[in-house]
């Protein structure tokens, strides 16, 4: 595992290292990351930033082109508005929030777009969606959410969801 150090290493996999995230857990008593093995932890932190690092659509832009990870980035501006530099403590955060996500889990998931189909009927094309589910997937991952605001682009809300076709 190699851990970025602000600079934009080539080969950095993990924005954190395995004191972060020990300190991290140890100050929310958390039990479960104390019982795996170094290099349990340190998979699932590559896991984690591996999973971060690659659904947002972060604000300003990497510094170098050579880098192996989005940040450290130059031109972002967090919500506060103050210029973030290096590797904010909030993505340490996220990182291992979703490393703990991973233990139980996988972060890289598909789920369906109505819910979990829990009946369907051939002849005549009937389903029935579990919508329980779809809340359930799409508030899954607030712990990360949460901390990362202010670091990526919120999506935009003025995309089309569907559309009707109609012959003349």
């Amino acid at each position: 595992m190699t851990v970025e150090d602000g600079t934009g290493l080539e080969n950095a996999d993990s924005y954190v290292d395995i004191d972060f995230a020990d300190a991290y857990f140890s100050a929310r008593a958390n039990d479960k990351w104390s019982e795996l093995e170094t290099t349990e932890k340190e998979s699932l932190l590559v896991k984690s930033t591996d999973f971060i690092d690659h659904s947002y659509r972060w604000k300003g832009r990497r510094k170098t082109e050579e880098q192996g990870l989005n940040f450290p980035r130059v031109g972002l501006i967090n919500s506060d508005g103050f210029t973030v530099v290096s590797v904010p403590v909030q993505l340490k955060q996220a990182v291992c929030e979703g490393a703990l996500i991973s233990i139980s889990g996988n972060l890289f998931k598909i789920s369906e777009a109505n819910g979990a189909v829990t009946s369907e009927k051939v002849g005549n094309l009937a389903f029935t969606y579990d919508v329980s589910q779809k809340a359930k997937d799409e508030t899954l991952y607030d712990a990360i959410n949460l901390r990362l605001r202010g670091l990526y682009k919120e999506p935009k809300q003025d995309k089309i969801i569907s559309i009707k076709v109609q012959r003349a």
